[in-house]
This record gives C-alpha cells, structure tokens and sequence, in this order.
C-alpha cells in the first residue's frame, strides 16, 4: 500500500508515494489516458474521478468540479481525498461542498464492526497481517519500525521478527498454512540502492527459514502462498507480478513490467486463478501465457484502489483505501471468476476506527482488519508527522 497519490500513480506508472509531482506534460498525458479509457468505458464512475482529480492537478477548477457533481447520487464511495490530487482545491468551498454530499452518499454501515484488539504502540504503523489458525494469532507487519509483531489469542503482543533479521519496512505478511511458513514483504524502497526481499520463518520456532531477494524488483509490496508453495507477489512502482516456485531462490517475473498499473493486493482462488489489484479495477492473471484481463464490472461498482484482496467462498473480499478514505468490499463473482456482478459495502467509511486501513485476514467467516495503519503520518526518510497524536494500531473485526 503506498500512499498518497497511489491510484494516479498506477494510471502512469508513477506508483510511489514518494514520486515528485508530475509537471503540467505529465498531468496532461494522464488526462489524454483517461479519456482514451472512456472511450470504452464511458459510464466509469472512477475514470471520472480520475479526471477529476487530474483537473484538479492542472488548475482546471471548474472542469474538476463539474466532474465530481456528476458523480452525486450515484453513490459509488468516491470520496476526494487531499493528497491525491485536490490540494488545489481543498480550501474551495464550493469544492469541500460536494466532497461532502460525496461522502453523504455512502450509506451508514450498521452496525459498525466491533473493535477485535488495540495494539499498544502508536508508532507501529502497520500495513500488512496475517493469521495463523492453528495457533490462532496473528502477525503484524511494521513499516516504521521495520519488525513484525505476533498478537496471541489472549491479545498480548510481542516482537516476532529478530533484529538479527535485517529488515527493512515490512508490508505484505501471509501464512503458509501446510508448511507452517509465515511469509514477508521487506522493502527499502524508495531508497537506492533498492533492496526487496521475501523472508519465511518457521511458525513453530520462530526461526528464520528462508531468505530470497528479488533485486529486479522495483518496489514488492503484497503476496499470496499457493497450496503447492508458489509465491505470487505484486511489485506496485513495477506494475508486475513476480512468482517464486517452491525450492528456488529466484522470483521470475510473469508480467511485463509496466502492464498492471497500480498492482497491489494478491488472492487465489481455489482452481489456481490469480488476481491483482488495479488503479483502475482487478485483473485476473494468466501468467504461463503472460497477459491479464480486467475484470468487466457493472457501472455502479467500483473496484479499483483497493489494497488488501481475499477470496471468500467464491467472492473476492477488498480493502479499498485509494478513492476512499476506508471501506470493505465483498464483490460478488460470476461462476467463471472472469467477471464482477455486484458490490456489497461490508463497512463503510464512516467507521471512527478507519485512518487509512490497508490489509487484513480472513478468520473463519469474518476478515480482521487493520482499520488506522496512518501511513500517511510517515515520511520518505522513515520519520513521522507529530508522533505524539498517533493512535494505537486497532484491529477490527467485519463479518463476511
């Protein structure tokens, strides 16, 4: 999950948080993409917004207003948000209107999801977790403090990762259930030179098991353990998907670099279908012939941005924190997997919990969710914005 700027990033390949901003050139080829994709897809609540936000950008005040009054009443859960492109625009009244008539739109979830624990230290920021059913923890990853934490079914945490482990901030987590592996993202990025690893450690020791660096990535950011022990993982600023097979020491990558333009979270299906997170909605991989296709989705769905994705009894389950402030998505599937039917807003962001929630897990029939990772509180160089008013990481419970 990297943010602010994640979803226009995605549409340019410009997929850092800490990318400069783009000059009037760039911004005026991501308003030529846009409208190149509605020819197609003219009914696209999000390429609106898109738009709207790429107007934004450029000054073009009532252009961008008159986008975002278009999506009033389509109740979508587009919510601008200010650094993704509406600095311009915050202190416009007329502007600050409609984002919260937006923001109206969005029915109330209730009742709201029930706090499952508090984590005790506010500096954490964390981005990815997981969960181990056996032991019936969990494990969160931090990108501050460069650790991963284990919480335990009494709801006391304590540092997993050793210092002697040598890593850098800690986003994707998953938990290989029949080898008893739990898995992490560990990334330096932005920083040169790059460093992007996938670590396993034992869940019945602690130990670190594996260590594998992938130095082609750009920026891995999630992942997901196939039940023969593939490693698929999402490199965001690459826009690719790399795989690692199971006895190897070297991720291959199985998506031109380029293609899948805000890639981010990663889930599987049953018969091996792989799915990716888009900018601009989800695709569903094919990596031995390596294409993709995006999944068609009705015009009052809106599936692109979402960070952490699941798959639940034949649905994909999606945290979505990229043109909204925060909500859970389950999205209905038809039988082939190859297309989206409907959308279900499991929680919405109303929820006073929510500040930027990115990843979460799936616990029998209900997801766990990191509801306020505050990623936006840190910094490129890994310091964070007035420490002193940050919360304590929450994990919230959503029923599926």
């Amino acid at each position: 999950m990297f943010r602010p700027m994640f979803l226009l990033a995605g549409l340019l390949l410009w997929t850092t948080v800490f990318a400069q901003a783009p000059d009037a050139a760039a911004l005026a080829a991501r308003l030529a993409r846009i409208d190149e994709l509605r020819q197609t897809r003219p009914e696209d609540g999000l390429l609106i917004y898109y738009r709207a936000m790429t107007r934004a950008a450029l000054g073009e005040r009532q252009g961008a207003l008159g986008d975002l009054r278009s999506l009033l009443g389509r109740r979508l859960g587009l919510i601008p948000l200010r650094d993704d492109g509406f600095v311009k625009l915050w202190e416009d009244a007329e502007f600050q209107s409609l984002r919260q008539q937006l923001a109206a739109d969005e029915p109330v979830t209730q009742p709201p999801a029930k706090v499952l624990a508090r984590l005790g230290d506010p500096k954490l920021i964390p981005e990815g977790i997981a969960y181990d059913a056996r032991r019936k923890r969990f494990f969160i990853g931090s990108m501050a403090q460069n650790k991963i934490v284990v919480l335990d079914r009494a709801g006391k945490s304590r540092d997993w990762s050793r210092a002697s482990d040598g890593l850098d901030q800690i986003l994707g987590l998953a938990v290989d259930v029949r080898r008893e592996l739990l898995w992490a993202v560990s990334s330096n990025g932005p920083r040169e030179p790059r460093r992007n690893v996938l670590l396993a450690w034992r869940l019945t020791d602690g130990r670190l098991a594996r260590r594998v660096a992938v130095p082609e990535a750009a920026q891995l950011n999630d992942l997901a353990v196939a039940p023969d022990g593939t490693l698929w993982v999402s490199d965001s600023e690459a826009s690719t998907l790399f795989r690692l097979r199971p006895k190897t020491d070297r991720a291959e990558q199985v998506i031109d670099a380029g293609r899948l333009r805000g890639a981010n979270g990663v889930a599987l299906a049953p018969d091996g279908a792989i799915f990716v997170t888009l900018s601009t909605g989800i695709a569903k991989v094919n990596p031995e012939k390596r294409e993709f296709t995006r999944l068609p989705e009705p015009a009052n769905v809106v599936s692109g941005g979402i960070d952490g994705l699941y798959w639940h009894q034949g649905d994909l389950i999606g945290v979505q924190n990229g043109p909204n402030p925060g909500r859970v998505l389950r999205l209905k599937l038809d039988p082939r997997g190859e297309r989206i039917l409907s959308m279900n807003v499991l929680q919405s962001h109303h929820h006073p919990e929510f500040d930027e929630p990115t990843t979460g897990a799936i616990v029998g029939n209900s997801i766990v969710v990191i509801a306020n990772s505050q990623i936006a509180r840190r910094e490129p160089d890994g310091t964070l914005i007035s420490p002193e008013t940050l919360r304590a990481p929450v994990l919230l419970r959503i029923g599926l």
